[in-house]
């Protein structure tokens, strides 16, 4: 990455932001139905962070690469560990975070005319690593189908606890993608790392 802050620096923030905010609409869907697991202004703040403020104001310049990393870092961790406090306390509460995680992406949902329209908005939304990292390789790219591999987990290792392990996170992933594409005339599927929109 540039020494200089560049589009793809704000672009990276930006994504960082959007995982922050699914976590505040998770706290949020969690206070307002009373969940355990945030029943106090303690413990909620232990999963968020206070108003992000622009990134020209925040980032160390002189580190941006290793700065964003430990952004990502911090919201992955913050993330996993809300879901996993409260699936410890509350098993059954996957179906509600999965709704709240759908109705965050229906907050964020824009237009797409094409599926590669379709797969720019989870590209913007998503937070898979640095660029740098290669996650998403393209295998196929028509005006109705889009396809890619994801080539690594990113999220894994930030999921350990049995309580919540990687395949809760991807579930409560594809419920927001569910949500961004929902009235787009666009559908998604994930098997196994072959992605597709269609």
């Amino acid at each position: 990455m540039s020494a200089f802050l560049g589009p793809i620096h704000f672009w990276l923030y930006n994504k960082i932001k959007m995982q922050e905010g699914l976590t505040d609409a998770i706290c949020e869907a969690g206070e307002e139905a009373g969940w355990k697991a945030l029943s106090s202004d303690e413990q909620r703040q232990k999963f968020t962070v206070e108003e992000l403020q622009p990134l020209e104001s925040l980032i160390d310049v002189s580190n941006i690469h290793g700065w964003l990393q430990n952004r990502i870092d911090e919201a992955e961790t913050r993330f996993a560990a809300l879901v996993t406090a409260i699936l410890r306390e509350e098993p059954d509460r996957l179906p509600d975070i999965r709704d709240a995680a759908f109705r965050f992406g229906t907050a964020n949902r824009k237009t797409a005319e094409t599926a590669m329209d379709a797969y720019r908005l989870l590209d913007e939304t998503l937070l898979d690593g640095m660029p740098c990292d290669n996650v998403n390789q393209v295998v196929q790219n028509e005006f109705d189908d889009y396809r890619w591999n994801r080539t690594q987990d990113l999220h894994g290792k930030y999921w350990t606890d049995p309580a919540a392990g990687p395949a809760v996170y991807y579930q409560i992933r594809e419920s927001l993608i569910e949500g961004l594409l929902d009235g787009t005339g666009f559908s998604y599927t994930d098997e196994d790392g072959a992605c597709r929109i269609a």
